[in-house]
């Protein structure tokens, strides 16, 4: 991976063939676990890169990526819907339907729709308990 000086978006070098392509992150819609690689999904296609699910995550939270699933990572900024049904819930990214594992999905729902609500705190803070008077 490449990343540009001053904090620009991330190049993905791809291979495809005989040709390099060059994905920047901000294109990727989400990426799916394919064994010790991922695949990218972007507007445009998929493209199947050297890299562990696990280390995109790492690499990739502070760009709001998040795991959504044992084999998704998701870019939140192309989320364009989120359905709960029979206590299941699925994303809609780009057309794809992914599931969220039940263990995700409270923290995933709080994040997407407390974080979209106008004025809502970026992060959640806990409560500090007063200390009892003696």
């Amino acid at each position: 991976m490449v990343v540009p000086p001053g904090g620009a978006d991330e190049v993905i070098p791809v291979g495809v063939g005989r040709t390099v392509r060059f994905v920047r992150r901000s294109d990727v819609r989400y990426a799916e676990a394919s064994g010790d690689y991922a695949r990218l999904h972007t507007g445009t296609g998929s493209h199947l890169v050297r890299v562990p699910l696990a280390v995109l995550e790492e690499a990739w939270r502070d760009a709001g990526f998040v795991r959504i699933h044992r084999s998704h990572l998701v870019s939140l900024a192309h989320v364009e819907e989120l359905v709960i049904e029979s206590g299941r819930c699925t994303l809609r990214v780009g057309g794809a339907r992914l599931a969220v594992s039940r263990r995700n999905t409270g923290a995933l729902r709080d994040r997407l729709v407390r974080g979209a609500l106008p004025g809502a705190p970026r992060h959640r803070t806990a409560r500090r308990r007063a200390a009892p008077t003696p």
